[in-house]
């Protein structure tokens, strides 16, 4: 029951400051962010109007899933944390109204932690308890079928309650489907209706719509970002609108999960913006997937919704599968995983990312070219093998990509890469029109042999015939590098090592968005090869790589004190 005048919000608040080690990190930054807010002078916090909200979902929301079924929707502290805040932060707006601070939601927890009615709670009370005058309300997913999952626990909140349902009427399709509700109602002699739209991939309907509420379930599943930039679009002109994105973690690099959890990582880093609310279940870094103390912080429902053993169950199913492990991962300590059809997870790649590579002005190079013609990526990839300062072999690569320009808004929300930003950044370069300008290619060829030591280009042989042909009259040695498993196993296999000893650098986030989309095949021989067919997004800046590397993993030898003194009296003389 909430009780009036009662700080939800301090209760859980304290629990994390006096048990700080039972909650994951993101959680005390969450945690921290709250009480910083509360020195604050500009914004202040309405006890009153969230706990509101809270007796609103308690009253009408009710499980009908499982052992609970039936039973009244008890929130549990963090999830009452969460609506609190959400809710509960006011200030004056630009024309002097008082309203809600918190515009936008990222709630990210593992499976079977109750996520799901949590958003049917703030979806119904946007419709029936908020006040707003002839709401409009969405519930998008990654299809149809998936807005379900939220869609009929809503319809039963309201077929659950006389009060609610003689009022408004639910729209089905096939097979009990919910396509959508409508709420007729007076207020002061007139006429309003509240609307709640089941949302399928026609996102032209966005176009023109005004909405209140949006409910983004599973964000991770779903892979365009139109849907959810349009609609966030669309709330610009409301003075308090939600969106409310609820999600466990998800497979691929380039979901809107992914990007979306990306910013919300950013604002609990920076709390650099006030409209965003994040929780994020996860575990901390370097973490031993193993340990039931990790299970048992990252699920806040352990106990209610969550069961040790059921954990268990899933966990002896996961130790003998890798891709059992990956949905282990992913759903039950909700950690982003490429799965196990993809070669490489983030937390093996992304420290391969710097800010700089240092001076390589004259250092000795290796190129490797992959090729394209149309949507792929063609990239030129100079692997400088060299040492750090203790005289151990690294390798730093600096890479260029081009694609063309034509219809690059597609492109960019296709692969939900930034591309135009990144060519501001000098890290890709636009070809006009529909296809590759392989002079342009050339020219960005002939500007690294001005600057560097280009030692020879390996080359992926598709579609590179003239090209290689104009880098040998410039007197540059070219060697074929075929796409085969007993040519490209080994430079994978030593990539994967000097990768996890962390001797691999690049200052190009694409190489990392390709390594992370790589699938590799395998044949009769157990020799492995990155498949362009397989892997659903774009790897050819690992491809590119990984031909040069054929060359320079031959060249990574680190040096001991004796050969270190001899490299710096070389450099020095």
């Amino acid at each position: 029951m909430i009780e009036r005048g009662i700080n939800y919000a301090d209760i859980y608040a304290k629990q994390v400051r006096k048990n700080p080690k039972k909650y994951p990190d993101t959680i005390r930054a969450m945690v921290d962010r709250y009480y910083k807010w509360k020195k604050r002078k500009d914004i202040w916090f309405d006890v009153d109007r969230t706990n509101e909200m809270m007796d609103w979902v308690e009253t009408f929301v009710r499980h009908t899933k499982g052992s609970l079924a039936g039973q009244p929707f008890v929130l549990e502290d963090w999830e009452k944390f969460a609506y609190s805040n959400i809710y509960g932060w006011m200030h004056k707006n630009e024309e002097g109204e008082i309203v809600r601070v918190i515009r936008e939601a990222y709630i990210q927890v593992p499976k079977k932690n109750g996520k799901t009615l949590v958003g049917v709670g703030a979806l119904g009370y946007a419709m029936y308890g908020e006040g707003v005058l002839s709401a409009d309300c969405y519930c998008c997913a990654s299809d149809f079928n998936q807005a379900q999952y939220a869609a009929k626990p809503f319809a039963a909140t309201i077929m659950n309650h006389d009060v609610l349902m003689d009022c408004s009427q639910i729209f089905k399709g096939p097979k009990g489907t919910i396509s959508g509700v409508t709420y007729d109602y007076i207020r002061d002699g007139l006429a309003y209706q509240n609307q709640f739209i089941v949302m399928s991939k026609n996102i032209k309907s966005i176009e023109g719509s005004n909405p209140h509420f949006i409910l983004n379930d599973e964000l991770h599943a779903q892979e365009n970002m139109d849907q959810y930039d349009n609609f966030k679009s669309a709330q610009v002109a409301r003075a308090e609108p939600i969106m409310f994105n609820i999600s466990t973690a998800g497979k691929g690099s380039s979901s809107v999960g992914m990007r979306v959890y990306r910013e919300a990582k950013e604002v609990l880093k920076n709390d650099d913006n006030d409209s965003s609310f994040v929780m994020i279940y996860e575990p901390n870094r370097n973490y031993d997937w193993t340990d039931r103390k990790v299970w048992a912080m990252v699920n806040p429902n352990i106990g209610v919704s969550v069961t040790m053993s059921a954990l268990e169950t899933e966990f002896i199913t996961a130790s003998r599968s890798a891709h059992k492990k990956a949905e282990f991962l992913s759903k039950h300590l909700n950690v982003f995983v490429n799965g196990a059809e993809n070669y490489f997870e983030q937390d093996q790649v992304e420290h391969v990312l710097v800010d700089d590579l240092g001076d390589l002005l004259g250092e000795t190079c290796y190129l490797g070219l992959d090729l394209s013609k149309t949507t792929d990526l063609t990239c030129v990839s100079l692997n400088f093998p060299t040492y750090d300062e203790e005289g151990r072999a690294i390798l730093k690569v600096k890479q260029m990509y081009f694609i063309p320009n034509a219809d690059i808004e597609f492109r960019e929300k296709e692969d939900n890469v930034p591309y135009s930003d990144l060519v501001e950044r000098g890290f890709v370069q636009f070809c006009d029109g529909k296809m590759i300008d392989q002079d342009q290619v050339m020219g960005y060829i002939k500007e690294c042999m001005d600057l560097y030591d280009v030692q020879q280009i390996n080359y992926d042989p598709a579609m590179s015939q003239k090209l290689i042909e104009k880098c040998e009259n410039l007197g540059l040695e070219c060697i074929r590098v075929d796409q085969y498993a007993n040519v490209m196993n080994a430079p994978l296999d030593d990539a994967e090592m000097i990768i996890y000893e962390e001797r691999l650098f690049t200052d190009n986030p694409l190489f990392v968005y390709c390594a992370l989309n790589v699938v590799v095949v395998t044949n009769l021989n157990g020799m492995k090869v990155p498949s362009k067919k397989q892997s659903k997004k774009k790897i050819d800046g690992f491809v590119a790589f990984l031909v040069a590397h054929k060359e320079t993993m031959m060249q990574m030898e680190d040096i001991d004190g004796d050969g270190m003194d001899d490299l710096i009296n070389e450099i020095y003389r």
